[in-house]
C-alpha cells in the first residue's frame, strides 16, 4: 500500500484539476459566455451559447 501513495496522491490531484476545470467550463456555459474569441469566423456560431438565435 506504501509504494502506491505517491501514485494515488498523483492521480487523486490531476482529478481534482480535471473537476476544476469541468466546473468553470461548466459554469460558462450557463452563464452564456462562449470561447472568448469573437464569433465572426467561429463554425459553430449558429449553434453557440453566447449567442441566442430564434429558430
Amino acid at each position: 500500500m506504501t509504494e502506491a501513495l505517491p501514485t494515488i496522491l498523483v492521480a487523486l490531484a490531476l482529478a481534482g484539476i480535471v473537476a476544476l476545470i469541468v466546473r468553470k467550463l461548466v459554469r460558462d456555459k450557463k452563464s452564456g459566455s462562449g470561447c472568448g474569441c469573437g464569433c465572426g469566423g467561429c463554425a459553430n456560431a449558429a449553434v453557440c451559447g453566447a449567442r441566442k438565435v430564434d429558430r
